[in-house]
């Protein structure tokens, strides 16, 4: 069933089945034209994405269970080409990792982590924080969203040597319920490609932004069977239905450990 765990190689991010997500008939984008864009490392290897929401908070997906403090888990901005040093990057540790309360991994509802790092980011051309949405704002469907990551390109594994993007358009809610036979919640967004080519999201993709007019709107939270099958939208977490907990969580966490704010 699609609720079946599958666990990655590393041992440590747990994923529902399908929801490991690549980019699928997607282009490299320009170098650092997506300078929010996070990648979630451990052991030095890719395993899912997020965005830069503050200096010093990275926003992902619940389902990728990112263990805190474990000296193998970095967060990587800056980044284009991951195997290489590039000195764009800055790397970080995790100080907290911090899923919504009501995340329910087996209908994935909630899907949304907050990741505090160990320092605030230099924010410059190759690192700079994404805008939030307006709270409970919805996108309207047709409209054509930017979706990227370093998630596999094809359903056989392969992994990109850059950061790939694609673009995906909002499905109504109602059509994507009846495609996922009633799995989709009012916390999600459903997105697919208008071609007939395999195109959207696939392993790997996990927790990367789904961004239109220069804001972010969804997180990537899981995929059919097959990777960019328009027969099942691509689900992602409509992040403006939790606006309220992301800024309670950042200030309660400001407070609580006596940091002035940045």
């Amino acid at each position: 069933s699609r609720e079946t765990l599958q666990r990655s190689g590393a041992g440590a991010v747990v994923l529902p089945r399908g929801a490991a997500c690549w980019i699928i008939g997607g282009k490299a984008a320009a170098p650092h034209s997506r300078p929010y864009v996070a990648s979630i490392q451990m052991d030095g290897q890719h395993v899912c994405g997020g965005f830069l929401v503050w200096p010093k908070w990275v926003m992902t997906a619940a389902h990728c269970i990112i263990p805190r403090r474990n000296p193998s888990v970095h967060v990587v901005l800056g980044a284009h080409r991951l195997e290489e040093p590039e000195p764009s990057q800055q790397v970080f540790s995790i100080e907290e990792s911090i899923a919504h309360p009501h995340y329910n991994p087996r209908s994935v509802d909630n899907d949304i982590r907050l990741l505090r790092l160990n320092r605030s980011a230099t924010l410059n051309q190759y690192v700079k924080r994404i805008r939030l949405p307006t709270p409970h704002i919805d996108l309207k469907p047709g409209t054509v969203c930017n979706v990227t990551g370093w998630g596999d390109t094809s359903n056989y594994g392969e992994q990109p040597t850059q950061l790939m993007e694609t673009e995906t358009t909002i499905v109504k809610r109602s059509l994507c319920r009846t495609l996922w036979k009633g799995r989709v919640s009012p916390n999600m967004l459903c997105a697919a490609s208008r071609n007939t080519t395999l195109q959207g999201v696939c392993a790997g993709d996990s927790g990367g932004p789904l961004v239109f007019k220069a804001k972010v709107y969804g997180i990537v939270s899981f995929s059919g069977e097959r990777c960019g099958d328009r027969r099942y939208p691509d689900i992602y977490t409509k992040i403006s239905n939790y606006i309220g907990w992301v800024l309670r969580t950042v200030r309660g966490r400001r407070c609580h450990k006596g940091q002035r704010k940045h």
